[in-house]
C-alpha cells in the first residue's frame, strides 16, 4: 500500500470517526433549557415566553427548587427562537432573560440571585454569543438597573399606603425619593442605549444586532430629537442587503426613512391591505363612517385584552363605526391569531409588520388606535388600553353622554 493510499485511509477513517454517533438534527428535536441559581427561594415560579410582534406569547412554567428549573420544548416556528424568562414576584425585577434556541440545543443558566436579567446563558447557538456580547458591555448598568426597579416597586408600594392629606410631608419625602430614583433609572438607560450603540459598530449583523438596530429604528421614527438617529442609519447602510431585504430591515427602513407623518385633523392616508382570504381592501371604503384603525398583534397582551369590548362596540354601533384590525405580525402569526380570537369585524394585514401604515402614525408601541372621522380626517389617537375606553368615548360621540 503506498503512502498516497494511507493518508487517504487516515483522513476517511478520521471523518469517520468524527461523525460516529452523531445524529442529524431534525426541526422536530427539542431543545433543553436548565437553570441552576443560588439565592432563590424555593417555589418561585419562572415562565418560558417566544417572543413575538408587540409582545410575548408564554409556552412553558416551571418551579425553581434548590435552584433548579427545566424546559424541553420544540420549537414551533424556526425563525420564532427568541425566548423569554420571566418571573413576576416582587424580590425580582420586571425584566427578562433572553434566550436563543436551536432545535437540539441545550442551554445552561447560571446565576446569583433574583437579577434575572444578568444571569449567565451558555449554549452553542451563534445568536446566543451574539447577544452576549451586547450583553455583557453593560453588566454593571444592568445590575444597578435590576436593583432601583424592584426598590421602585416597593416605594410605590409605600406611596400608595400613606395618607396624603394626613401626611403630607412623609408623602412629600417618599414622592421625591421616588423621583430620584426614576431619574436615575433614565440616566442609566441613555449609559445601556449608548454603549450598545458603540458595541454594534465593532460587531457584524447578527439577529440580536437587528434587533436593536430595530428598536432604535423606531425611536426614530417616533421622536423627532432622537439622539442616535444617525447612528441608526449608519448601522443600517452597513447591512448586507439580503438582511436590508428581510421584513425587519424594511421596517427598519420604513422608520429610519419614514414618509410625512400623521396628524390630528390630517387626512388619513391609505394602503393595500388585505383579509384572510385574500381580498384587497382600502380605509377609504367606510367614507361615511367613524373608522377606529386597530395596530394589534398576537403577541400583545393590552391588544387581546381589548376585542370583547371592540366586539360590543361593533354590534352596538356597527351603523355608523367601522372598526379596521390592522395586524402587524407576519402572515403565520395573524393567521394563528384570528383562528384563536373571534374578530367579527374588518380583519387586515398589510404584510410590512411596522413598515407599513403604521408608519405614518408613528407607532412605537401596540395597541395603538387611530379614529378617523366620517370625511376620512384624524380626529385622536390612542395609546394603550383600559376597560372601558371604547365605552366612554362612542358613548359621547354617538349618544352625547
Amino acid at each position: 500500500m503506498n503512502s498516497k493510499v494511507k493518508v487517504l485511509i487516515i483522513i476517511l477513517v478520521a471523518v469517520l470517526l468524527a461523525t460516529c454517533g452523531k445524529k442529524p438534527v431534525s426541526p422536530d428535536t427539542p431543545y433543553v433549557i436548565e437553570g441552576e441559581l443560588t439565592g432563590v427561594r424555593d417555589s418561585v415560579v419562572i415562565r418560558l415566553s417566544v417572543s413575538d410582534t408587540g409582545g410575548s406569547t408564554r409556552i412553558g412554567t416551571d418551579t425553581i427548587i434548590n435552584g433548579k428549573f427545566r424546559f424541553e420544548n420544540v420549537m414551533q416556528e424556526p425563525e420564532q427562537n427568541k425566548l423569554s424568562l420571566i418571573v413576576i414576584d416582587d424580590d425580582f425585577p420586571p425584566m427578562i432573560c433572553t434566550v436563543y434556541a436551536a432545535p437540539g440545543a441545550h442551554i445552561k443558566i447560571t446565576g446569583k440571585g433574583t437579577h434575572i436579567m444578568t444571569w449567565d446563558v451558555q449554549s452553542d447557538v451563534p445568536e446566543q454569543h451574539e447577544y452576549n456580547k451586547l450583553k455583557e458591555v453593560v453588566r454593571d448598568e444592568y445590575e444597578e438597573v435590576q436593583t432601583l426597579l424592584i426598590s421602585l416597586s416597593k416605594k410605590r408600594g409605600e406611596l400608595r399606603s400613606i395618607d396624603r392629606a394626613a401626611q403630607p410631608e412623609l408623602y412629600n419625602t417618599k414622592r421625591e425619593e421616588y423621583n430620584e430614583m426614576v431619574r436615575r433609572n433614565n440616566e442609566l438607560d441613555a449609559i445601556i442605549e449608548q454603549k450598545q450603540v458603540e458595541q454594534m459598530k465593532k460587531m457584524q449583523p447578527s439577529a440580536p444586532w437587528l434587533t436593536n438596530l430595530y428598536f432604535m429604528a423606531l425611536n426614530a421614527g417616533s421622536e423627532d430629537d432622537y439622539a442616535y438617529r444617525k447612528d441608526a442609519i449608519a448601522l443600517y447602510q452597513s447591512m448586507p442587503e439580503e438582511m436590508k431585504q428581510s421584513t425587519e430591515g424594511k421596517e427598519i427602513y420604513a422608520n429610519l426613512y419614514p414618509p410625512q407623518s400623521v396628524k390630528e385633523g390630517d387626512v388619513s392616508p391609505d394602503a393595500d391591505f388585505f383579509d384572510l382570504d385574500g381580498n384587497q381592501h382600502h380605509v377609504s371604503e367606510f367614507r361615511g363612517k367613524y373608522v377606529l384603525l386597530d395596530f394589534w398583534s398576537i403577541g400583545c397582551g393590552a391588544c387581546i385584552l381589548a376585542l370583547p369590548e371592540m366586539k360590543q362596540m361593533h354590534e352596538q354601533y356597527g351603523d355608523r363605526l367601522a372598526i379596521v384590525s390592522l395586524s402587524v405580525d407576519n402572515d403565520a402569526r395573524w393567521r394563528r391569531a384570528s383562528k384563536q380570537h373571534e374578530l367579527i369585524w374588518n380583519n387586515w394585514n398589510e404584510g410590512k409588520g411596522m413598515g407599513g401604515l403604521s408608519v405614518n402614525y408613528r407607532v412605537s408601541a401596540i395597541p395603538h388606535y387611530v379614529l378617523l372621522n366620517p370625511d376620512g380626517i384624524v380626529d385622536r389617537q390612542m395609546i394603550g388600553y383600559e376597560e372601558g375606553m371604547f365605552k366612554t368615548l362612542f358613548a359621547e360621540l354617538f349618544e352625547g353622554k
